[in-house]
């Protein structure tokens, strides 16, 4: 079922922008309508890296209006092989400055703001305040749980990714969805000390086109939600397994909505 769009739709594209973004508006779904939705959008990406990389490319060759992209580290060599908006040149460069260039390259009217910094618990409020919409691609457990707390307390629905060598997860939290939408949260796939120590990209390797496969889909759940065109993954998760060859979902409840007794 599609849920309500998230933004008003700004009055008219750019005629270099209605030219860039021709094929999108194509789209039946899209057309000229779902267009001015996406550049009236304002997107907040947490991470540059794995995930973010194919994220942020997508968003802005989409046309969304406003992309942030929020990350503390440098472009490092050993980065490349997966976060593909960076490149050797950018080696050394904060990820926030290296991404924000390829993405104005890509979508020239297309608004970059940098968030060189590291999304905590006394900043992700303020931070988050400026957008409609949060991508989660953070590699941590105290970052994803900085990133749902804000977002529960703004009312944002947060696409969130996770991947780990040739595996990966999608899904969409909203802890205040549209009227006759249940809620759910990272905390009713995580519950709060159930993750223990987790291992790292940096600890087992990655599949470089997983990182990219999950990046796009992250990136297509935001556009349908801005849009309000398509089923979210709201209240589902895809289990992306390359080795296999396969995508399944697999539903996600709220733990509220499981511990209040039905009545006939």
């Amino acid at each position: 079922m599609s849920l309500p769009p998230l933004v008003e739709p700004v009055e008219a594209l750019t005629d270099a922008e209605r030219d860039r973004t021709a094929r999108h508006r194509k789209l039946i779904a899209i057309g000229d309508l779902g267009q001015r939705r996406l550049a009236a959008a304002r997107v907040a990406v947490v991470g540059a890296g794995g995930l973010g990389s194919s994220v942020i490319l997508a968003l802005a060759a989409a046309g969304v209006g406003t992309i942030g992209i929020i990350d503390d580290d440098v472009v490092d060599l050993t980065n490349l092989h997966r976060q593909i908006i960076h490149s050797v040149e950018t080696v050394g460069e904060p990820k926030t400055e290296s991404a924000a260039a390829r993405a104005r390259g890509l979508a020239p009217d297309v608004r970059v703001i940098e968030h060189p910094v590291r999304l905590t618990a006394a900043n992700a409020r303020e931070i988050l305040s400026d957008y409609d919409l949060v991508l989660d691609g953070s590699d941590t457990f105290e970052t994803r749980d900085v990133v749902d707390a804000a977002a529960a307390e703004l009312g944002l629905p947060v696409v969130w990714g996770s991947v780990l060598e040739f595996w990966s997860q999608v899904t969409v939290f909203w802890a205040e969805p549209p009227a006759g939408t249940d809620p759910v949260r990272l905390s009713d796939l995580f519950p709060a000390g159930s993750t223990g120590q987790v291992v790292t990209c940096e600890d087992v390797g990655v599949l470089a086109s997983v990182c990219m496969q999950t990046g796009s889909l992250m990136a297509s759940e935001a556009i349908k939600l801005i849009v309000g065109e398509g089923r979210p993954l709201l209240g589902r998760i895809a289990v992306i397994d390359a080795l296999a060859g396969t995508m399944r979902e697999l539903p996600v409840r709220s733990a509220s909505a499981l511990s209040t007794p039905s009545h006939v």
